[in-house]
């Protein structure tokens, strides 16, 4: 092991650069001082994956980012924000604003970060991947290791899917990602298909599952701020539903649940378990700010929550009305606790300032250690393998077991009786079958975590923004069919211009 080490100190010195000086090294911190104990060496490259998601850097020479710009606020905000749950209330010269108004465009600065910050997490993991070998004698802590590398690389190049490509049910021969597994290849490189680049992030995701336990093992508030074995199974069961391999999905799903450490949140736990994620039962793996990392309205939960006062974030992103309906109508429901209807002195609600929309902030992503702008985001949480599980179920044409996962989440809501889902009753709740069924409670349980306008994409159903929005000022019809260009994003400029095999989507 001496000699791998000696390998990764050397790495870690390399600037990888291109010829548009998109800086590609590894994580900027890491330097050969650092590695001096084997293990710990290690162990500082592969958290440098982490840190990438959540601190703001350069990702090119000579560029300084915006302060917002950071991998995980990116993330949730480019596959939320377009979607029929959210709403924002005036425009803004944030490139946010065009995953509202949907008038993408190749130069935007978010998707732009996002992708070269994105490449230079992989290329973190190629570093390990490549210089650690696994071996019958490699110790567990070191194999632990390797397999977070390689979830790391699946998650990045499932995120890189889900917002440049299109989803697999509408075609595997479709232009997919380009697939960075070595520090050596060269710069132009064409994009694999998008049958291809699931097939990696399954292929990867499979040997991190054979390689990882857990960081603590029993220690799940610790263990949920890394990859573990639970986590890839996790991711697994997404991978394979967006893939339509409907039974391993299944398979995959309850194998968690019924092996796993983990519970779904129940009732009087299930906000906290959102603000406090290593408080939570049900978290799998969460992107961890520390309270020292808080970082007031550049954090990922200021768009949608101002805070008492109006002026802790920017809260210009509220829950869309459908949404509002759709989750109102259960007074019991726990769920309608992540919106904070905001009030005058008089009662009434208040306008936000200088618009007629009514202020609803969503909390979801607040309140960490009581501060409304720390959140620590759960990318995969126990709730989600259930309604995967029952997505799956429905599609196989399974509506009994689909409605007993779905009514799972739901009394855990505090809903009973009538308020469950039966294939006798589905007209009530506006649904014609078990799959309209389980969107319509992934829309509720998953909301404003990203999953939205992947489920309505994936199945092939019309984004409807038929409602009030800056974007759509005077209600009129809004509907943006499923198989419009404009439901992914472009490849970014500065990668088209440097890899002359990169095709741009249309």
């Amino acid at each position: 092991m001496k000699k791998v080490i000696a390998i990764i100190s050397t790495f870690s010195l390399i600037f990888f650069t291109v010829s548009c000086d998109l800086d590609l090294t590894p994580y900027d911190s890491l330097t050969a001082d650092l590695l001096v104990e084997e293990t710990q060496g290690i162990e500082n490259l592969v958290n440098g994956c982490l840190m990438m998601m959540k601190e703001n850097l350069s990702y090119s020479e000579g560029q300084y980012p915006d302060t917002r710009d950071r991998y995980v606020r990116h993330l949730y905000h480019l596959t939320e924000f377009p979607s029929d749950n959210v709403m924002i209330v005036k425009s803004t010269t944030d490139n946010l604003w065009y995953s509202f108004n949907l008038e993408h465009i190749p130069g935007q600065l978010n998707t732009t970060y996002f992708w070269f910050m994105g490449y230079k997490i992989i290329l973190n993991a190629n570093t390990v991947i490549e210089n650690v070998p696994i071996s019958d004698d490699t110790p567990d802590e070191v194999r632990q290791l390797v397999g977070e590398c390689y979830f790391y690389r699946a998650m990045v190049h499932y995120d890189f899917a889900r917002i440049f490509a299109r989803p697999p049910s509408h075609g595997l021969s479709n232009p997919g990602i380009v697939l960075r597994l070595s520090t050596l290849e060269p710069d132009d490189k064409a994009r694999a298909t998008v049958g291809e680049t699931y097939e990696q992030i399954i292929s990867d995701l499979q040997t991190a599952m054979e390689l990882m336990s857990q960081r603590e093992p029993g220690n799940n508030a610790e263990s949920v701020k890394y990859a573990s074995k639970w986590a890839a199974m996790a991711l697994l069961t997404r991978a394979y539903l967006y893939t339509e391999r409907w039974q391993d999905a299944i398979d995959m799903g309850e194998q968690l649940i019924a092996q796993g450490p983990y519970r779904l949140a129940n009732r009087s736990e299930y906000l906290n378990a959102f603000w406090n994620a290593t408080q939570s039962p049900e978290a799998i793996f969460s992107i961890y700010f520390t309270p020292a990392e808080e970082h007031g309205k550049a954090s990922l939960g200021s768009m949608y929550n101002g805070g008492a006062n109006g002026t802790e974030g920017w809260g210009e992103v509220f829950p869309s009305e459908p949404f509002r309906n759709a989750l109102g109508q259960f007074p019991n429901d726990v769920r309608l606790g992540i919106i904070d209807t905001i009030y005058n002195p008089n009662g009434t609600i208040k306008n936000y300032p200088a618009t007629e929309y009514q202020t609803f902030y969503m909390n979801k992503f607040s309140n960490q250690d009581g501060l409304t702008s720390l959140n620590s985001p759960q990318y995969l949480r126990l709730s989600e393998v259930y309604l995967n599980v029952a997505e799956a179920y429905a599609h196989l044409g399974n509506d009994a077991k689909a409605y007993e996962y779905v009514n799972e989440i739901r009394e855990r809501a505090g809903l009973s009786g009538g308020e469950l889902v039966s294939g006798a009753n589905l007209g009530q709740f506006g649904y014609k079958d078990a799959l309209e069924a389980v969107l319509g409670e992934r829309r509720l349980e998953l909301s404003f975590e990203g999953l939205r306008r992947d489920d309505l994409l994936r199945n092939k159903i019309d984004l409807d923004r038929s409602f009030p929005t800056a974007q759509n000022p005077d209600n009129g019809t809004d509907i943006l069919p499923w198989d419009a260009p404009r439901q992914i994003y472009f490849i970014p400029q500065a990668e088209i211009l440097n890899n002359k095999l990169c095709e741009q989507n249309p």
